[in-house]
């Protein structure tokens, strides 16, 4: 059998390439990152981008055209998605070291950032899930649509987490920003908020699907006031739930549907 991966990265390659050079969003923020006037809430938006961007790539390139037996095998997904989002995170990490260096450089602070690795347990999880046994393949390209956006916002944050808890065991004051977007859910709402990073919930990186909720670090040799929510009481389990049954009440048409509302009204709320 004609091994037909590689043809399937390079046209995959080709159409994110194509994608990102069209982002006008991504643009912008990849300039104020090259200028050294990013924030980390651009950083958030540079993952989003990406994310977006790959998930395009990948839906122009896994169809049933281009698929053996027009599904998406194991191997195959193994082999395409994986290699896509190890490129997100690289980017995602390059673009991160690069903001909170322009940062500490203003606060005096001269520490590295740490990269994180690739989380191979959570993205093998997700293959696992677009090549469950007889799925079809409309239904395993759900999970690469808004699940590959959420895993490239959660390379940001999984930055975020690692650097927030070095530079407190450096001795610096840490702080947790988590700043819920426009049309955030009550959920997200109910979390929004900066804390010390002994003081943070558990689910402060955590985000449902559709979520674009920023979670940002804050390192000063300095002490400051925080307003710390220590009352928070939702738990992982809770936001499991929600995202479950989110996945199960949604066909593939109605999630395109949340997608395009979604963005719609992120526009018009910029635009206010």
């Amino acid at each position: 059998m004609v091994d037909v991966v590689p043809e399937l990265l390079s046209d995959i390659e080709t159409s994110f390439q194509k994608h990102t050079m069209s982002d006008r969003r991504l643009a912008t923020v990849s300039k104020r990152i090259r200028d050294g006037t990013a924030t980390q809430v651009d950083g958030h938006t540079y993952a989003e981008c990406l994310g977006k961007d790959a998930s395009k790539a990948l839906r122009d390139v896994l169809t049933a055209e281009n698929l053996p037996d027009g599904k998406l095998y194991y191997n195959i997904a193994t082999r395409t998605v994986i290699p896509v989002l190890e490129n997100n995170q690289q980017m995602i990490n390059e673009a991160a070291v690069d903001i909170q260096k322009v940062i500490d450089s203003k606060n005096k602070i001269y520490l590295n950032s740490i990269k994180p690795e690739f989380p191979k347990e959570r993205i093998n999880g997700l293959i696992d899930k677009m090549t469950a046994d007889d799925i079809t393949l409309d239904e395993a390209l759900v999970w690469i649509d808004e699940p590959i956006v959420n895993n490239s916002e959660a390379f940001f944050d999984d930055f975020v987490r690692e650097n927030a808890e070095f530079r407190s065991e450096a001795g610096l004051k840490t702080t947790i920003t988590r700043i819920a977007e426009a049309q955030s859910c009550q959920w997200c709402a109910d979390l929004e908020g900066t804390y010390d990073i002994n003081d943070a919930p558990d689910e402060i990186y955590a985000r449902h699907e559709f979520c674009r909720c920023a979670v940002t670090v804050t390192s000063k040799r300095t002490t400051q006031d925080v307003w710390s929510k220590k009352t928070w009481q939702s738990t992982a389990e809770e936001l499991e739930r929600r995202a479950n049954t989110q996945r199960a009440s949604m066909s593939v048409e109605e999630r395109k549907e949340v997608l395009n509302r979604l963005d719609n009204e992120r526009k018009r709320a910029k635009r206010r």
